[in-house]
């Protein structure tokens, strides 16, 4: 009886103590727990923020038919930057110029630079031959229409065409783009609740950060955006006579062009030589001049001592011919 009373009395005095002693390691848990910094706390929102990025950046790469991409011009909701070179001749400069001017403002397109070389007279007197470089953005989906305007009035002698594929960039811009404006709402959310300056600080620079990279891929949305919208053309016409052939000639063709190619090169020498000699007169005609008046002054006094032994020999002849006439008397 003894020992069983003992033993009763022993598990009622422990039982009580290993409660207690559970409750008071639960308490200093539940503490520990409740003092966790709280800029830790943020961190770990945000980086949970960033898997989240990471995940809807891959759902938006398989993703190329987005709403966005759909209302595009392109064909089949595909965002094509395309650039075209040309090279071309014309006989009309000033004229094709200003066609060229006209059918950009009627496309509403505009020119982005204009250049032209060869209006001035060289040291040799010749007028070189004009040069000009136009760079026009123009409509996408009127830049066919453009460019067939250009071919039928110039002769295109080389034509350059790119296309670059920029839909699998704008996806990923965008879907990057959506998930930091999520983290951005989410963080103006904690920083409400924040009541730690730590917290305040953390919260404060990630906000910074997400600022920035929100502004850079709306800068380079709207740069795709321009590029894709309006192509880029750039024309580099040059002035000739004679066009050069882009195709197969047949020979009486080739006979006409080489005649005109001729015919010009001779019209131009004979330009260029009456020019030489107008330019030079100042140089040459008083030395004409001079060697005139030198040559006849020269000539004069020939004249006139030949005249003077003429005359001598006269007056002796007469002598000789009197004496003869006084010895035969």
């Amino acid at each position: 009886m003894k020992k069983k009373r003992s033993s009763r009395f022993s598990a009622s005095v422990l039982l009580p103590m290993v409660i207690a002693l559970c409750l008071g390691l639960t308490a200093c848990g539940a503490s520990a727990a409740g003092g966790k910094n709280e800029a830790e706390t943020v961190m770990e929102t945000a980086a949970a923020a960033g898997d989240t990025q990471g995940e809807t950046v891959t759902e938006g790469g398989d993703s190329l038919t987005s709403p966005a991409s759909l209302s595009s011009p392109q064909t089949a909701g595909r965002k094509l930057i395309r650039n075209v070179d040309l090279w071309a001749e014309t006989e009309d400069f000033e004229g094709l110029l200003r066609s060229i001017h006209e059918q950009v403002a009627s496309l509403s397109g505009y020119v982005e630079q204009s250049d032209v070389s060869g209006s001035s007279i060289q040291r040799d007197s010749r007028p070189s031959r004009r040069h000009a470089s136009i760079t026009a953005r123009i409509p996408a989906d009127q830049l066919d229409s453009f460019l067939q305007v250009v071919e039928d009035q110039a002769n295109v002698t080389e034509r350059s065409e790119t296309a670059t594929d920029v839909t699998l960039q704008y996806s990923d811009l965008e879907s990057r783009k959506k998930t930091l404006t999520t983290e951005q709402e989410r963080i103006w959310a904690l920083l409400e609740k924040a009541d730690t300056l730590e917290a305040v600080i953390a919260l404060e620079e990630r906000l910074s950060e997400i600022r920035y990279q929100l502004e850079s891929m709306e800068s380079q949305l709207k740069l795709y955006d321009n590029q894709v919208d309006y192509s880029t053309v750039s024309i580099h016409i040059s002035e000739v006579a004679v066009y050069t052939p882009t195709g197969s000639q047949s020979v009486g063709a080739r006979i006409q062009d080489g005649f005109k190619r001729n015919l010009t090169s001779v019209k131009t020498a004979v330009v260029d030589l009456f020019v030489l000699v107008a330019s030079t007169l100042p140089i040459w005609l008083p030395a004409i001049l001079v060697f005139a008046a030198a040559a006849a002054g020269i000539r004069y006094y020939i004249g006139r001592n030949s005249s003077g032994e003429k005359g001598k020999k006269d007056t002796c002849a007469s002598k000789k011919d009197l004496g003869d006439i006084k010895e035969k008397s």
